[in-house]
């Protein structure tokens, strides 16, 4: 029994995740100082892919600073699948590297690093807004309802869906088109599951639902 409690009483998440983030965060270090092999592209794509990498850096440092010092979760979702997808979006992004890429045009390029550096920027202001309640499992510590969060509520998943459709608009496969609609079902699945968990457990969280949008503010 000491023993479960102890396992109990283990951040198995930050165990998990921190080394990880903390090796993905010297690796953008790295290509941040070294440069990106977008030598041929103009000055806007190259600027705006710039953009985009030092976006990536301090979202990985937020990333690794929030999960060693946030505070501990008052309520979590014990059940497999949930846990599971968690961890499945989280790390899914992961294969686009392994899913090859075609050339586009500049206009297109373009386009695409701009959605990139666009959807950056929003993932980076919606997890400084959230701080230190950040989780990747399904877990309740506090009800964040300003920033983005005063508009809808998975601004994360947002940003995250918005990058990395810029991501494959880049440098588009079908495989690369699969796993991204494959990704956008994981994460309406884990955004029902956390709704679930923090309406169980908040009162106030049935009065923010109603004043809130889950995905697009206004629409759904």
């Amino acid at each position: 029994m000491k023993v479960r409690a102890q396992l109990r009483s283990i951040d198995i998440e930050r165990v998990i995740l921190v080394p990880v983030m903390a090796l993905l965060l010297l690796s953008t270090m790295i290509a941040l100082f070294t440069g990106g092999n977008l030598a041929s592209a103009s000055v806007l794509v190259t600027a705006l892919h710039l953009t985009y990498q030092v976006l990536l850096t301090v979202f990985y440092f937020m990333l690794v600073y929030f999960l060693l010092t946030r505070n501990p979760a008052s309520a979590r979702n014990g059940r497999i699948a949930p846990t599971a997808a968690a961890y499945v979006g989280t790390f899914l992004p992961f294969l686009f590297a392994y899913a090859g890429g075609s050339e586009v045009s500049e206009g297109l390029a373009l386009f695409a690093v701009g959605l990139m550096a666009l959807g950056m920027s929003f993932t980076v202001l919606s997890l400084m807004t959230l701080g230190k309640s950040f989780g990747v499992e399904p877990q309740v510590r506090t009800l964040v309802q300003h920033g983005p969060y005063r508009l809808i509520r998975n601004p994360l998943y947002v940003g995250e869906m918005v990058t990395l459709t810029g991501a494959v608009c880049f440098s588009p496969t079908l495989v690369k088109w699969v796993i991204l609609l494959a990704l956008g079902a994981i994460q309406a699945y884990r955004a029902t599951q956390e709704e679930l968990l923090l309406e169980e457990n908040l009162p106030e969280y049935a009065a923010y639902k109603l004043r809130t949008k889950r995905f697009v503010p206004g629409l759904f």
